[in-house]
């Protein structure tokens, strides 16, 4: 009996194993997953998507809220032309909240807004709480991580052209 449960416990390890790995937050060396996320106007987008430079992953609101700051300021031209992606994992927010305030806010702004919607869309992302994760990218594999609490330091995280 012992003997089957093992197994069973081994093969149910092993199948998981893609999700798990996939789970672990990203480090310097590691390939971006390719993925789509749906974006503040409810359309799938590729992620990270072709010329991704640099990906901004915010979480709690105060960090989006600088996030916001720095790309309103760079302009969605800007954004392109830098090849900056945003994430935001909104995966905490009530449903009431994201659907009567947070989504028409984000649709207003002129740049799109990736979101994971489920905690476990952005597992792969690192975080530190209360900061924005900047990732810098190299032909899609991750070439530094730091984390930005300010509009000012993301702008010198980034390392615009």
């Amino acid at each position: 009996m012992q003997r089957r449960t093992f197994v069973f416990s081994a093969a149910i390890t092993a199948l998981a194993w893609p999700a798990l790995a996939l789970a672990s937050p990203l480090a310097v060396g590691d390939a971006l997953p390719q993925l789509q996320f749906e974006n503040q106007h409810g359309k799938m987008e590729a992620f990270p998507g072709a010329g991704t430079r640099v990906v901004l992953f915010a979480i709690e609101k105060a960090p989006s809220d600088e996030v916001n700051t720095f790309l309103t300021n760079l302009g969605a031209e800007g954004m392109r032309k830098e090849g900056i992606v945003f994430l935001a994992d909104i995966s905490g927010m009530p449903g009431f909240v994201t659907q009567s305030f947070a989504l028409p806010k984000m649709r207003k702004r002129p740049y799109s807004i990736l979101l994971a919607n489920k905690a476990d869309q952005a597992a792969f992302m690192p975080h530190e709480k209360d900061a924005v994760t900047v990732l810098q990218v190299n032909q899609g594999k991750v070439t530094r991580i730091t984390f930005a609490r300010d509009a000012a330091a993301i702008k010198a995280a980034v390392d615009l052209h």
